[in-house]
């Protein structure tokens, strides 16, 4: 494995950003502009990630006729940008089961770069896909209610339950590995010391360590005042340490003046938790770069 240093101040300078959402799906600004903002910032990479198409409405993800002009524009940024900024073309595709998987066929069939895989959905609520475990309290509140009897602990082991899943696709990234703690600020739904919590977190961890995936470290709670706090959690991030899982810090950036949110912060945080690289997609192909 090729290893890479990476800035000696610890910003977002030195490594580059692999969650990153354009107005094609629910970010705001185009492929070039996200471009520009990483090489104002110092940044050698950029990859790009948006929401895979899915075959039902839903506000975030990107139209099936917005697929073609996405794959287009960031191929363009591709090539424009040269010899001055790396740039990849992923997405991040949700793991529903029966309905879209990071494996599928037709997202192996775009010629991406890399894929990252997500869960944001777990069930229907009377059949239909319209709430999210991320979405508004309110809409949490009704698949809560709809599909677990209000009870969050079940909740949130189904969804670590479909992480662990989703991870056995072998997608390149997981992604915001517990972003089912977004509306969990201040523990007001439920206690992350408590075992049942960590026992399903932990399970499904371990899916993520025999995909041989690469573990996200998501500022996107703190960037956008969300959760006030990363994806995944320290408890999760050292173990993933103990089992040597790769991890990368990425900002799910949905402005390009986000691309670089809390990233000198979180390099910090790994470093004193041990942790001493980074897995970065390159020309090259994938290597470790030290933090």
């Amino acid at each position: 494995m090729t290893t890479s240093r990476g800035s000696p101040d610890g910003t977002g300078i030195g490594f580059g950003n692999f969650h990153t959402h354009t107005r094609h799906c629910d970010g705001r600004g185009e492929a070039h502009e996200f471009a520009e903002a990483a090489v104002r910032k110092g940044m050698p990479r950029l990859g790009f990630s948006g929401h895979n198409v899915v075959p039902f409405q839903a506000s975030w993800t990107m139209p099936a006729e917005r697929l073609p002009s996405y794959l287009a524009d960031v191929r363009r940024v591709k090539q424009d940008w040269s010899g001055r900024l790396e740039v990849f073309l992923g997405m991040e595709v949700d793991y529903i089961p029966a309905v879209a998987s990071p494996a599928d066929p037709s997202i192996r069939g775009l010629g991406l770069d890399y894929v990252l895989g997500s869960v944001h959905f777990v069930d229907p609520a009377d059949g239909a896909w319209d709430w999210t475990v991320d979405g508004p309290p309110d809409e949490l509140q009704k698949g809560l209610s709809a599909c677990y009897g209000g009870s969050m602990r079940r909740l949130v082991e189904a969804y670590f339950q479909r992480v662990g899943e989703m991870a056995a696709t072998r997608p390149d990234i997981v992604g915001h590995f517990d972003i089912v703690k977004k509306n969990n600020r201040d523990g007001r739904l439920f206690s992350e010391e408590e075992p049942w919590y960590r026992a399903a977190a932990l399970g499904a961890l371990e899916a993520v360590a025999a995909s041989g995936s690469i573990l996200e470290i998501n500022t996107g709670g703190i960037v956008r005042n969300t959760s006030g706090s990363l994806f995944p959690s320290s408890f999760i991030l050292r173990e993933a340490l103990r089992q040597h899982i790769p991890v990368i810090v990425s900002a799910d950036a949905h402005r390009p003046e986000h691309l670089d949110g809390h990233f000198r912060e979180t390099v910090g945080l790994l470093r004193g938790l041990g942790f001493r690289c980074q897995r970065q997609l390159t020309s090259r192909g994938w290597i470790d770069q030290d933090l």
